[in-house]
């Protein structure tokens, strides 16, 4: 009887503590298993690359897996680590979507082996996805601590344009072993990533300056023209701002100005040459260089940049400075100069920043060493065809002593007009060939002078030749006739006033 009473009791002993030992199992199973975490260093979005391209975080999270002191975790193969985002990223201001992030597994710090990952995820708030996994094979040995490292990825694109912060939320991550259940979960698990690039240009400045300014000495420089490499700069100091998108525009406020004198600023126009300073690249920027003619409005030099500036680096721009030749230089010498405004808009056609800057360029032509002056009413010249003889005879007009030229060296007087026809108002035109143009000495000199008869032209021609051989020929007045030719047939059927410019031009010999 006592032997059966030990044995019942050896029973019951045995009973309660099968009974104790599967307590203390689950219990360790389900609430001694620790899911920590400590986490790297935020990636920032600061450059339009960096927009379009996004930004990693590698071994952003450090997952560690512990137990309580003696008590090693001994989970099957098979068990899982999920993840799934609280909520989307925010900075307090704006949001950008969990979507565009992901999780990774990255490596192992100690633990069983066999790991391995399953690719990166894209967070989801609403289903926990799967990051790593244990090769069904793999019997795992108790283990007291070990790290997981994961990477987080930020994926570039216009839903990083949502404003500068730091954009944070949490995740929870969660063990689940082979048979799905939950082992353990930490659901407070802090992540962010900040953006610095503003896309308002916000802060950025424009400074300017103009140089090498150039100079027409003579004639034939002022009917060809000049281009003027690195005329004008200009100069970005972006600051804080990162903005791509951003343009560059230029407007004239004036005409080029000498006193009384002027020059029109729609012969004048600017094209990108080189970054000459900072970054980012003609190549990155996607800049032209197109010619830009100026004008009393904005006109475009850059359009949308393609790249952004970068944060408190200066850049600087250079433009040449193209002046068109033509009958417009053929003014009084001096300085002339126009005020132009530079403009920097956003990608929102906003505007920025905007700085004044004055362009000029210097006549010192021996063109001007010579006085040519029209008198006798010769500046207006009225050929009237108000009869059939007026056609049949061709009509004729005198301006004696025109024309007086007054030059002390050597010089020819070159005759040309505006444009290639007479125009009324209706934009009928006649060739301006059809008037003829005599010119005779009127004043009683000694010398070689010699003196032609041309048929008008936009071309440049000869009408006068004078040597200058002695003090006589320094101050002399010429007649002009101006006539067309009977039955030039250029002229029948046209009615209205017709109308060009002659200009009388004095060349050093």
């Amino acid at each position: 009887m006592r032997f059966l009473e030990q044995k019942s009791l050896s029973n019951k002993t045995i009973f309660t503590v099968l009974v104790f030992a599967l307590i203390t199992c689950y219990s360790k199973y389900s609430f001694s298993q620790s899911l920590d975490f400590y986490k790297g260093s935020d990636c920032t979005i600061t450059t339009s690359s960096d927009v379009l391209s996004g930004c990693t975080s590698n071994n952003y999270i450090f997952v560690q897996y512990q137990n309580f002191p003696g008590t090693g975790l001994n989970l099957s193969a098979g068990w899982t680590l999920k993840v799934q985002a609280n909520g989307d990223f925010s900075s307090g201001i704006n949001t950008i979507p969990a979507q565009y992030v992901s999780i990774g597994f990255s490596s192992v710090d100690g633990g069983p082996s066999g790991v391995s990952g399953t690719g990166n995820k894209v967070l989801s708030k609403t289903t926990a996805q799967p990051l790593i996994i244990t090769s069904t094979a793999l019997q795992s040995p108790p283990h007291y601590y070990f790290v997981h490292k994961l990477n987080m990825i930020v994926s570039g694109g216009n839903h990083l344009l949502a404003g500068s912060g730091t954009y944070s939320t949490s995740l929870t991550l969660t063990l689940v072993d082979a048979n799905g259940i939950i082992v353990s979960t930490n659901s407070n698990v802090p992540v962010s990533f900040v953006v610095n690039f503003n896309n308002t240009c916000s802060g950025a400045t424009l400074n300017s300056y103009f140089g090498n300014q150039p100079v027409f000495t003579d004639y034939a420089a002022l009917m060809a023209g000049r281009t003027v490499t690195d005329a004008l700069s200009i100069q970005y100091a972006p600051n804080q701002a990162a903005c791509s998108g951003w343009t560059l525009k230029v407007r004239a406020n004036t005409n080029f100005i000498n006193g009384s004198n002027s020059v029109p600023a729609q012969y004048f126009s600017m094209r990108f040459n080189r970054v000459a300073a900072g970054s980012p690249s003609a190549a990155q920027i996607g800049v032209t260089n197109n010619i830009v003619p100026l004008s009393f409005t904005d006109a475009t030099l850059i359009d949308q940049s393609n790249a952004g500036f970068t944060p408190y680096a200066g850049t600087e721009h250079k433009f040449d400075m193209i002046i068109s030749g033509g009958n417009h230089l053929l003014v009084p010498n001096g300085t002339y100069t126009a005020n132009l405004t530079f403009t920097l808009y956003n990608q929102a056609n906003e505007v920025v920043s905007t700085k004044t800057q004055d362009a000029s360029f210097q006549i010192n032509s021996s063109t001007n060493s010579y006085t040519v002056v029209l008198q006798n009413s010769a500046h207006v010249v009225d050929m009237v065809f108000n009869t059939l003889a007026s056609y049949q005879t061709g009509v004729s007009v005198d301006k004696p002593r025109g024309l007086k030229v007054t030059g002390y060296n050597g010089y020819q007087i070159l005759i040309k007009t505006s444009g290639a026809n007479l125009q009324n108002e209706e934009d009928v035109t006649i060739p301006v060939s059809v008037v003829n143009v005599q010119t005779t000495k009127h004043t009683n000199t000694s010398g070689n002078i010699t003196t032609f008869t041309r048929a008008l032209s936009v071309a440049d021609q000869i009408i006068i030749n004078n040597p200058v051989k002695n003090s006589s020929m320094q101050v002399v007045e010429y007649n002009l006739r101006y006539y067309t030719t009977p039955g030039d047939a250029r002229l029948s059927g046209k009615g209205g006033t017709f109308n060009t410019t002659v200009l009388f031009v004095a060349i050093p010999l």
